[in-house]
């Protein structure tokens, strides 16, 4: 353990490195043009419940000035310029709740093999639907790379699709090459024997570093999970897996994917920045056309094991200097993730009555470590966002908040469910009382209730899985996040999802839990902000709000739920200056 706290150190030491120009405010500058405009000649969608619709909108500079008729507008602001939307649906900026940059930069630019067809910009990736399937497409691969000595790095593989894998089988599609292969989760990686020898790992540095990475590493298999994966494996690889290049084409396709997709804004909650590649994000992500903001919440694991309980608080603010602390790219203020049970993807989310082939979910941080973890961060006044997946997670996670509220009662605490997979009615009820907050991923019915109605789950509570109507009627606040790259980065495609609970082959599945559209439409911008304790700022189209729109085809309350996802996103405003998606 001493040796990954001293890799983790290393890595955490460039990741608190402040680089130049971070103190300063990285926001779009405000537009030097000081002439208003008048955006009007379509319908222009608020998500204000007391005022739904309106006929026109006047930004200056960067904020709506006035909302309401078109005649008051021209009468307030005669010498304004004109937007016309020519018949065009206007709504608030979209929203991606949640979603990881890193891991989307990173995956989406290698080879992928998922069970479902990935669309890239630049590129579509074919679905591989079985075993043989991927191994043929992976072998496939293997060839199509000139350069012997080149790794080969692919992200998709899921077990519950493609069966088995292992460093055996790996090695049969190459003894010389070394291959890292990606779970679709995130959590998990597979090798052959070249890469392991290339990356050094060894059952003897594996041992050292204590019995919860030991039980989530296997090196005869070549497998490392959770722990095994993020803390031993990770800092191993990172310096190939994460090149500039790669970063740097990656975060340059997500910014291009989440534009075309309306997304204005998005937050990465556990963010990783990796080393060195601060002042990358910046250039990217805060370059003066890029469209959209980008916010991030440090994670409490790494913090936890490096500076202890007596440190973690005052890490915090290391962690959030490396970015401005205003500006279109930031850490969210007194804001923290916490890490519950296993991914889902994986099935390694903590289950009552376990899975249908007799295995067990892991932890991630264990029921003593978010006892501790949340006490320190309820107590600063943080709001906490916990990932969740399973139901005896999910249990775990209520009782956590109970005591919390017991010993310390706060108000508009805004702590966040995250995921919401699997849960009960009574849970439901226990997330309403403790005044919780709910960020669902809806593609989890969509890409893999079926499968897991025939494996670990069951079709019951497969089939139940993300239960929004219950949580919808209760009032509770609801968002909807991707987690990219778990599920496209494309809101209104969560919105379907949500709304219509339909799978990738087309059934729908217990429609009668799904969330309505106008809920799916308040989760992708006001709720997503509310989500973010910034809904005085943006999320709906109002006075003195920023503003940032998505310019539609179509309304969503207008068209048939099926075809939501396929409304076209024309272009958006980010700070008053209209991005058009340029034709794929």
């Amino acid at each position: 353990m001493k040796r990954t706290l001293l890799l983790l150190l290393s890595i955490q030491l460039s990741y608190f490195a402040i680089p130049s120009g971070a103190g300063q405010n990285n926001a779009i500058p405000a537009n030097n043009n000081i002439v208003s405009t008048i955006i009007s000649g379509g319908e222009i969608i608020t998500m204000e419940a007391s005022n739904p619709t309106v006929e026109a909108i006047v930004t200056l500079s960067n904020k709506i000035v006035f909302v309401g008729n078109l005649n008051d507008a021209e009468l307030k602001y005669p010498d304004s310029e004109y937007f016309n939307l020519d018949g065009k649906v206007l709504m608030p900026g979209f929203i991606e709740q949640h979603m990881h940059p890193f891991l989307g930069a990173l995956t989406l630019m290698m080879i992928v093999i998922a069970p479902e067809e990935w669309q890239l910009p630049n590129k579509t990736w074919p679905a591989a639907t079985d075993a043989n399937d991927y191994m043929e497409k992976l072998v496939a691969a293997e060839k199509n790379i000139s350069d012997p000595n080149q790794t080969l790095w692919s992200w998709g593989f899921n077990n519950y699709f493609h069966g088995e894998l292992s460093r055996k089988m790996l090695d049969k599609v190459s003894l010389t090459r070394p291959i890292v292969i990606w779970h679709r989760s995130a959590h998990e990686f597979y090798m052959n024997t070249q890469a392991i020898q290339k990356f050094g790992l060894n059952q003897a540095d594996i041992d050292s570093h204590g019995k919860e990475i030991v039980k989530q590493s296997n090196l005869d298999k070549g497998h490392f999970f959770e722990a095994g994966a993020m803390v031993y494996l990770l800092p191993r690889i990172f310096p190939e897996l994460a090149t500039r290049e790669r970063m740097e084409s990656g975060l340059k396709q997500m910014v291009k994917m989440l534009h075309r997709k309306g997304v204005t804004a998005y937050m990465e909650p556990g963010a990783f920045i990796g080393p060195g590649s601060e002042q990358l994000y910046l250039d990217i992500l805060g370059d003066k056309d890029t469209p959209l903001y980008s916010f991030f919440v440090p994670e409490s694991k790494t913090p936890l094991l490096m500076y202890g309980e007596a440190g973690i608080l005052s890490s915090m603010e290391q962690i959030k200097s490396i970015f401005p602390s205003k500006g279109k790219i930031r850490f969210l203020d007194k804001q923290i993730k916490i890490l519950a049970d296993g991914a889902i993807i994986s099935q390694l989310m903590m289950m009552k009555d376990g899975y249908l082939d007799g295995h067990h979910g892991e932890w991630i941080q264990g029921p003593a470590e978010l006892e501790t973890i949340s006490k320190i961060f309820w107590e600063a006044g943080y709001q906490i966002h916990v990932h969740v997946n399973g139901d005896e997670g999910l249990e775990e996670v209520l009782n956590m908040f109970e005591r919390r509220m017991q010993q310390m009662p706060r108000e508009d605490h805004r702590s966040i469910i995250i995921h919401f997979a699997n849960s009960t009615p009574e849970q439901i009820k226990r997330i309403k009382k403790l005044d919780l907050l709910v960020s669902a991923n809806p593609y989890y019915v969509t890409g893999f209730a079926e499968k897991f109605g025939e494996i670990g789950l069951g079709t019951e509570r497969a089939y139940n899985m993300v239960r929004l109507a219950p949580v919808e009627a209760q009032g509770t606040s609801i968002t909807l996040h991707s987690d990219l790259p778990m599920a496209p980065a494309d809101p209104l495609y969560l919105a379907w999802s949500a709304v219509t609970r339909q799978t990738n082959t087309g059934n729908t599945i217990n429609p009668e839990l799904a969330l309505s559209i106008h809920g799916a439409m308040k989760a992708i911008t006001i709720e997503a902000a509310y989500s973010w304790q910034m809904e005085d700022t943006i999320g709906s189209i109002k006075t003195g709000k920023i503003a940032n729109f998505t310019l539609l085809g179509n309304s969503p309350y207008t068209v048939d739920a099926q075809k939501i996802k396929d409304i076209e996103v024309i272009g958006t405003f980010f700070e008053g200056r209209y991005f058009p998606v340029s034709p794929q």
